[in-house]
């Protein structure tokens, strides 16, 4: 569970790609607490991407602060702050660079100098892990994405990091799949304190998070608990964001002059609701 410190904090961070009138990110501030899943949610184009490539170093931001674990982010400090963070992104075949899934795990060991008596261990053990150890010679290529995604997630294992950002990790999985990796992630969260940073589509994976944020446009315009933030349901799907299906339920019954919940329901709670509701008529 997160607790009240913070290990993240972004300070009226914006950023503009090369000659784009309308910046990316726009004055966006916001603190991550430490053991907390965060999700990040918003339509394609409305930088949350842009946002997690920003805590890591990836994009050299110039207006703003990022702090990590009390390092400002800096060109001189980005090797330390991305000693505290792990990421895994849309498409695992981008983060290969070993010839086999035992060399792409120990990739991170190799290049933080860990001795070889302790890089092997540890590289058997975070793929243990991740149920990928009698995959250990095979090449990357040959595996399905949900065992890549699982490749990559040894692969932050092995390092230990604080945090991990997971950048559309799910987008390419199947459901099956999504659901499985989701599952392995609050698992080692639970394992390792992880403080974990999801950017989403998949709503479902965000109804999992301890409090949601919402990007739209470049800037930070909602930030609360998934529930609270699902009872905005038309206003998400105004901008283009999928909602839970109760979301959507209560939306259609509007629409047939029904009043249902004005909070939002699990699917468990609309069900007792819809009962009642047809019991009373």
């Amino acid at each position: 569970m997160a607790n009240n410190a913070n290990i993240i904090e972004v300070k009226h961070l914006s950023y503009a790609y090369g000659d784009d009138q309308r910046p990316a990110l726009d004055d966006v501030s916001f603190d991550v607490h430490a053991g907390e899943w965060l999700a990040i949610v918003g339509h394609n184009g409305s930088g949350k991407s842009t946002l997690a490539k920003s805590l890591d170093g990836l994009l050299p931001f110039t207006k703003g602060t990022v702090t990590v674990a009390g390092v400002t982010l800096t060109p001189e400090t980005v090797w330390e702050v991305r000693e505290k963070i792990g990421m895994i992104f849309q498409n695992p075949d981008n983060q290969f660079v070993g010839a086999t899934v035992e060399d792409d795990v120990a990739f991170g060991l190799e290049n933080r100098q860990i001795p070889r008596s302790e890089m092997v261990p540890r590289v058997k053990a975070a793929l243990t892990e991740v149920g990928m150890a009698e995959f250990a010679q095979r090449e990357p290529s040959s595996l399905s994405g949900g065992q890549k995604q699982r490749v990559a997630l040894a692969g932050i294992v092995a390092i230990a990091p604080d945090i991990l950002i997971l950048d559309e990790a799910t987008s390419m999985l199947d459901p099956q799949g999504r659901q499985d990796m989701l599952a392995l992630v609050r698992r080692l969260r639970a394992q390792q304190a992880l403080t974990v940073i999801s950017i989403t589509h998949d709503i479902d994976e965000a109804a999992g998070a301890d409090r949601i944020l919402v990007i739209d446009d470049g800037q930070l315009i909602e930030e609360a608990q998934p529930a609270a933030i699902f009872a905005r349901g038309e206003r998400l799907i105004d901008m283009g964001l999928d909602v839970p299906f109760p979301v959507k339920l209560q939306t259609a019954l509007k629409q047939r002059g029904i009043t249902p919940p004005t909070t939002y329901q699990t699917m468990a709670e609309m069900e007792e609701w819809l009962w009642q509701s047809l019991s009373n008529t």
